[in-house]
């Protein structure tokens, strides 16, 4: 079994935060198999993340952040071979862009297959990445499957950078006891480590030339350095 985070591991708003260690890594896989969500830094911002194949835990994130209406969540993988697994067509784009940027923060967004976790398929597409911090490494070889991911902020409020903060926003909201805890990283002589604070650029290579979604902590020249865009 799993660590069951101590009451004095307990983060602000009561959300357990335990350490990225083995048995806080096994912790979180378990909450994660039971429908829950858990908190963890990325490489861009925090991530509010659980299981994709899961309606009810993709809702329960979509309710937590205050969104009313579904909305699509992009799924962390473990590596290019896990991606291509689930997208129906790997393009020119999403070879070229996925050679040049993964592991890293920048999600492609291909056309799904039928094995692709169908609650966060929208309109036939998955959007997806591999991520390449070390936290979210560890919990996605622990889990052995996608996860999906979505900034732990509640709507209209910006990202958070770490995960006591994301604790902090999220646990007194309603459906905040849907997240059952935190990896929370060994604090330094600085204190708690900070995640970029740049969210992942999205691309979608399910369309021809390929089209910028959302840009963040890859640039609009360096993906043109890799790939023509639409409106070039």
């Amino acid at each position: 079994m799993g660590r069951r985070p101590d009451d004095d591991r307990r983060g602000p708003g009561l959300i357990p935060l335990v350490p990225p260690d083995p048995e806080g890594i096994e912790a979180a896989a378990e909450a994660l198999a039971a429908g829950r969500l858990v908190l963890h830094p990325t490489e861009t911002v925090v991530s509010l993340t659980g299981d994709p194949y899961r309606e009810e835990a993709v809702e329960a994130a979509r309710l937590l952040k205050g969104y009313d209406t579904p909305r699509p969540f992009l799924c962390l993988v473990s590596d290019a071979e896990a991606a291509r697994g689930m997208a129906a067509e790997w393009t020119q784009g999403a070879r070229r862009l996925s050679a040049a940027f993964w592991p890293g923060p920048l999600t492609l967004i291909v056309p799904a297959t039928s094995e692709a976790p169908a609650p966060v398929v929208d309109a036939g597409r998955l959007a997806l990445r591999p991520a390449s911090d070390e936290v979210s490494r560890r919990l996605l070889a622990a889990w052995r499957g996608p996860l999906f991911s979505t900034s732990a902020n509640l709507k209209g409020k910006l990202p958070s950078l770490r995960v006591s903060e994301a604790a902090r926003a999220l646990a007194p909201a309603p459906g905040g006891e849907a997240v059952a805890l935190g990896l929370l990283e060994p604090r330094s002589a600085d204190g708690e480590p900070a995640a970029a604070g740049e969210p992942s650029t999205i691309v979608d290579v399910s369309t021809t030339p390929p089209r910028v979604v959302r840009l963040g902590a890859v640039s609009l020249d360096e993906i043109r350095r890799v790939i023509g865009l639409a409106g070039d």
